[in-house]
């Protein structure tokens, strides 16, 4: 945990000496969004994803996710249905790595609670043998490097790499 939180800060500290920085959120910017979560959790090919970010300085923004993922499988007599639903406080930090006037890109520090659960049916049962039901999850960190770019003045397409329900992210925010 200290490693992560380490590479972080030190992180954050080069690429505010690396990138010469144009201001890319400012206090009181607001964003919400959807997103899709592809190559998702387990077997699940697809999430969903609510997100929301504020900008709380020049180029830092603090918001929160929620997002799910679930699938079922059939196996032998019966069918697993696995559910995952995260729930994130995101802090952000926004840099100008492409010089584009329409691209904002940052990276992000997500903090949060995985909802997990696991629960059996069975397709024939002549023994009325129980259904099991397994819920698990904890305590999850994790970085991402995201853009978001300017489809008009409200509207941004957005993408996201790293930590979260899916391998890619894509989705549309909209500035409040």
């Amino acid at each position: 945990m200290k490693k992560l939180f380490f590479a972080a800060l030190l992180t954050l500290s080069l690429s505010t000496l690396m990138f010469a920085q144009r201001t890319l959120i400012n206090a009181g910017d607001q964003y919400a969004g959807v997103k899709l979560a592809l190559g998702s959790i387990g077997g699940a090919s697809v999430g969903f994803i609510g997100n929301y970010e504020m900008g709380i300085q020049e180029n830092i923004g603090v918001g929160g996710a929620i997002a799910y993922s679930g699938y079922s499988e059939t196996i032998g007599s019966g069918e697993w249905s696995y559910s995952n639903l995260l729930i994130l406080a995101t802090g952000t930090y926004h840099v100008d790595v492409l010089k584009n006037e329409k691209l904002d890109t940052w990276g992000a520090l997500h903090v949060g609670y995985n909802i997990a659960s696991a629960s059996w049916t069975w397709s024939n049962n002549p023994f009325n043998l129980p259904n099991p039901t397994v819920s698990v999850g904890g305590f999850v960190v994790g970085l991402s490097a995201n853009a978001r770019y300017a489809l008009t003045e409200q509207w941004f397409a957005t993408a996201s790499v790293g930590f979260g329900l899916g391998i890619l992210n894509i989705g549309i925010d909209y500035k409040l």
